[in-house]
C-alpha cells in the first residue's frame, strides 16, 4: 500500500465533480463547520475496499445527542482506507480550532490532515485508548507539512486555511500493516503489531474561530501535555495516555507495554517547522517502573537520524534528563548527505525503550515521561 494519505488528492476531484451534491451544512458565524451525526454521516466518505460508514445508535457508542458516525475498516496488508470529507475553499479563512469527539475498538494511532487547494497536505497524530471516549482539540499550528514522496508540494510551505478544501482522519496502523510483512525491516521484526478489522466512532466536529483557552502553543515546549489528546503516535504495542497529578501538579505522557525478549516499543511525535531551530538542550522527567535502555531520536526532513542512548533505572520518582543535541550521534539507518544534525530540519521526535531488542524481558512495564522542554 503507498501512502495513505495521498487518497486526500481525490478531494479536489470531489469537490468540482460532486460537490454540488454533497451539501454543506450552513455556513453559520460560529462554529465555521459543524457535523453531530443525527441524520446521516454529513459530508464524511469512506474510501478503501474494505472501508464503510454507517449512523450509529447504540448509547456507549455515541458521546453527544443521539447519532455518532460508524467507520469500520480493516488494517492489513494492502489495505488502504480512509475517512475523508470535502470542504468549500474559503469557508474556513478564520479557523483557530478543530475539535471532535474519537472512541476505536482497539489501542490506536491516528493522523488528521487538512488538503490545501493546489497546496500541500498538514497533518498531526494522536493516540487514544481502547474502547475509551476521547476528546481531541486541535489548533492549525500544530499542523506540519508532509513532505514524503508521493505527498503534494507546498508553495510556502505554511497551511493557509482559506484554501482548505479537504479533511482527513487515517490509521496509522495502516502504515504498519505493509511494514509488518517486510521481513528484510529491522523495525517491522521487532514489532509486535496486530492486523485485524478496527470500528471507529466520531462524533461532536467542530471547527471554530475561537481559539483554545489558555494558548496551547509554547515555543519554549515540543509538548506539555496540556491538550486532552496525546499528540503522539504509538509503535508496537504499547498503549499511550496522559497522566495528570495535582500535588504536585504534573502533565506528562504515560506509556503502558510490556518489555518482551526481541520486541521494542516506540512513540514519535510530528515536530512543526522550525521547532528545534537555535535550541541547545532537551530537557524532561522520566521515570520507568522497569529498568530500561531510551533511545530519543531526532529524524530530518531528508531522512537523516540522530540518537541517545541512556538508561533508566526502575522507580517511582521521576528524574530529570537534559540532553544536548550537539552529543547526537547518527543512526545506523541514517541518510543525511551532509552527516550531522541540522535542528532547522527536524521533523519529528521518537522515543524507544530499546530493552526487549537488546536481550532483556522484564515484564509489564509503565514508562512516564513531563513535559519536553526546549532551551
Amino acid at each position: 500500500m503507498k501512502n495513505s494519505l495521498a487518497a486526500m488528492g481525490v478531494v479536489g476531484a470531489l469537490v468540482t465533480v460532486i460537490g454540488s451534491a454533497l451539501a454543506q451544512p450552513p455556513q453559520l458565524p460560529e462554529p465555521l463547520w459543524e457535523q453531530n451525526f443525527e441524520n446521516d454521516g454529513g459530508t464524511w466518505i469512506a474510501m478503501g475496499e474494505t472501508a464503510k460508514t454507517s449512523i450509529e445508535r447504540i448509547p456507549d457508542n455515541v458521546k453527544e445527542g443521539a447519532g455518532s458516525l460508524r467507520f469500520d475498516y480493516q488494517i492489513a496488508n494492502g489495505e488502504g482506507n480512509i475517512l475523508i470529507s470535502p470542504l468549500a475553499p474559503r469557508s474556513l479563512d478564520t479557523l483557530a480550532t478543530m475539535s471532535f469527539w474519537i472512541k476505536c475498538n482497539q489501542n490506536a494511532s491516528f493522523i488528521f490532515a487538512l488538503q490545501e487547494q493546489g497546496g500541500g497536505r498538514f497533518g498531526t497524530a494522536f493516540s487514544v485508548i481502547k474502547d475509551q471516549w476521547q476528546k481531541v482539540i486541535i489548533t492549525p499550528e500544530e499542523l506540519s507539512l508532509q513532505i514524503g514522496k508521493n505527498d503534494p508540494k507546498d508553495a510556502d510551505g505554511k497551511l493557509n486555511t482559506e484554501k482548505i478544501e479537504g479533511v482527513a482522519l487515517v490509521d496509522f496502523g495502516q502504515f504498519f500493516a505493509q511494514m509488518a510483512t517486510n521481513a528484510q525491516n529491522p523495525l517491522a521484526k521487532a514489532l509486535d503489531f496486530k492486523a485485524g478489522t478496527r470500528t471507529v466512532f466520531l462524533d461532536g466536529l467542530k471547527f471554530s474561530s475561537k481559539p483554545p483557552s489558555p494558548p496551547l502553543a509554547d515555543a519554549a515546549f515540543l509538548d506539555k501535555f496540556k491538550q486532552p489528546q496525546l499528540a503522539w503516535i504509538g509503535v508496537g504495542d504499547v498503549a499511550l495516555k496522559t497522566y495528570r497529578t495535582e500535588d504536585p501538579p504534573s502533565d506528562e505522557l504515560q506509556a503502558d507495554y510490556t518489555q518482551t525478549a526481541g520486541h521494542a516499543v516506540a512513540f514519535a511525535k510530528l515536530l512543526p517547522a522550525n521547532a528545534l531551530t537555535g535550541k541547545e538542550d532537551l530537557w524532561f522527567n522520566i521515570l520507568s517502573k522497569q529498568p530500561a535502555t531510551i533511545v530519543v531520536q531526532l529524524e530530518e526532513q531528508n531522512g537523516g537520524k540522530y540518537n541517545m542512548v541512556f538508561p533508566v533505572s526502575a522507580g517511582t520518582t521521576p528524574v530529570l534528563k537534559t540532553l544536548t543535541f550537539a552529543d547526537f550521534k547518527p543512526s545506523d539507518d541514517s541518510k543525511d548527505d551532509n552527516h550531522q544534525l541540522d535542528l532547522n530540519q527536524v521533523k519529528q521526535i521518537l522515543i524507544l525503550d530499546a530493552s526487549g531488542i537488546l536481550g532483556a524481558g522484564a515484564g509489564a512495564n509503565t514508562l512516564r515521561i513531563g513535559p519536553l522542554s526546549v532551551k
